[in-house]
């Protein structure tokens, strides 16, 4: 490899696996090295495409390589925690989708081993530089709305995701999958920390589509500083909607409101025998091969800044320990049927 480039090596060959080995690929200071994943022939076709002969089903054969000096981690939600342990062992800065771990015993661990090691770690929580997102946290910190009092978010999928595009969905959640995001971002946006939440949930309609998770989970969130959030995360909207994803806040101060609508941009959309699908030019936007486009693709190139430039990251292991405890809590709310209190 290019001595002057930071070596990267990305385990997880699917589709968020796909924008980490493009972004290292693409970056004039960083390398893709090596991918790996579990289904051997995945991993050779995904290094392939971006440049790279090296591919492993191992990641431990990886994480051995002397040329590799850190790792994305883009494997399902519960397969995070031993591949970070493992990483940080082997002395490689990491980068890992979210959530950090899908236990706060586990958690809990992963931040205090990351600290030990002095390396660089990082969580994917990409809003973090979501334009629409961005410009709340803005309007929000200028008091353009007053003091926040309540906020509706949601963050949903249709049925698609965990009975066709997941194959794992039985061992996540909507909560775990998609609410770790809302739960980061409204602790971003907000400047603030979860003090209480409340839940419910219920599971039948996956499970008799042999898909054994909780269909969805509906929770309040009491802020430190007052902000109540009512936050929906749902694996069961209908597959006949324009868009896999639905997401949007209402955020209501005392002097104003805030609202978003970030299902898709609106800019393009298609209508051929299928209704009308919408074309999302945020997350990931069309751009030359020298660059990397869109939110999603810029919080990869984050971590590559934390690590050459000693920049902090976008979202730290103390983050993701913070996120873990927080869906912790509203599971247990919605399997005791009581609040729970957070800790500070």
């Amino acid at each position: 490899m290019t001595t002057d480039k930071l070596g990267i090596g990305v385990i997880g060959a699917g589709l968020w696996g796909s924008h980490h080995a493009h972004v290292f690929s693409t970056l004039a200071q960083t390398e893709l090295v090596a991918v790996c994943d579990v289904d051997a022939g995945r991993a050779e076709a995904l290094a392939r495409g971006y440049g790279t002969q090296t591919a492993y089903s191992d990641h431990r054969e990886l994480l051995a390589n002397p040329d590799i000096k850190a790792v994305s981690i883009a494997t399902p939600d519960f397969a995070h925690a031993s591949l970070i342990l493992d990483a940080l062992s082997a002395g490689k800065h990491v980068l890992t989708e979210k959530p950090l771990a899908t236990s706060v015993d586990e958690a809990q661990r992963l931040y205090e081993t990351a600290e030990e090691s002095g390396l660089k770690c990082m969580v994917d929580f990409h809003n973090r530089v979501n334009p629409a997102y961005l410009s709340v946290k803005d309007a929000i910190g200028n008091n353009e709305i007053g003091v926040p009092q309540h906020i509706t978010a949601r963050l949903s999928n249709t049925t698609f995701v965990p009975s066709e595009m997941l194959s794992w969905a039985a061992k996540s959640s909507a909560l775990w999958f998609l609410g770790s995001h809302v739960v980061d971002l409204l602790r971003f946006v907000l400047d603030d920390e979860v003090r209480r939440v409340y839940a419910v949930s219920r599971r039948g309609v996956l499970q008799g589509r042999g898909v054994d998770t909780d269909d969805f989970h509906l929770a309040v969130l009491e802020f430190a500083k007052g902000t109540a959030v009512s936050m929906e995360n749902s694996w069961l909207l209908s597959p006949d909607g324009p868009s896999v994803v639905d997401f949007g806040m209402r955020i209501v101060g005392a002097d104003g409101q805030l609202n978003v609508e970030f299902s898709h941009s609106g800019t393009v959309s298609r209508i051929a025998g299928n209704g009308v699908q919408y074309t999302d030019l945020l997350g990931v936007t069309p751009v030359g091969d020298n660059r990397v486009g869109g939110f999603v693709r810029e919080s990869v190139a984050r971590f590559a800044d934390c690590v050459l430039g000693d920049t902090p990251p976008l979202a730290s292991f103390r983050d993701g320990l913070v996120v873990t405890r927080i869906l912790a809590a509203i599971e247990q709310s919605a399997q005791s049927g009581q609040a729970v209190d957070l800790a500070d």
